[in-house]
């Protein structure tokens, strides 16, 4: 059998993300975790990116108000935050934490561009979590037909 196997790859993939600043170790440890459901990982992840894509679409209201509401934009923020810490979205974290610091301090254009960062950290996260994903199933698939045979 030549090359790593599926699990090994997910590994090496997350150690590079982990060296880009992307994820931290949270990821790993919720990859860790024991799996009673072996779509634990899958659900977990999807679950993020749905909450995650609907609060930035609430932010994308909130931004195109004439006057921004700061409270409004900081609890957002901070929720957003707290979720993507949960999951180990490192720059994503740091990002929605610099909106909610843009926000106290009522400064708009700040306020701009660190919610512009957000998303974009956002998609970033999005499109290696989609990969991480396939992985997943790739893995679970691999067990499915183990259980066949």
């Amino acid at each position: 059998m030549g090359g790593p196997n599926i699990w090994e790859e997910q590994r090496n993939f997350v150690k590079n993300l982990h060296e880009q600043g992307i994820l931290d170790s949270r990821f790993d440890e919720i990859l860790d975790l024991p799996r009673e459901n072996p779509q634990f990982v899958i659900d977990l992840v999807t679950k993020f990116c749905s909450d995650a894509e609907n609060s930035i679409a609430v932010l994308i209201r909130y931004h195109n108000e004439p006057d921004i509401n700061y409270p409004k934009v900081i609890d957002r923020a901070h929720q957003i935050k707290g979720a993507s810490s949960c999951i180990g979205g490192h720059r994503m974290a740091l990002a929605s934490r610099e909106l909610r610091y843009a926000c106290e301090d009522k400064d708009k254009d700040r306020c701009f561009a660190a919610f512009c960062k957000t998303k974009d950290e956002y998609q970033i996260l999005k499109e290696k979590f989609n990969i991480i994903l396939q992985m997943e199933r790739n893995m679970i698939s691999g067990e499915s037909k183990k259980g066949h045979q």
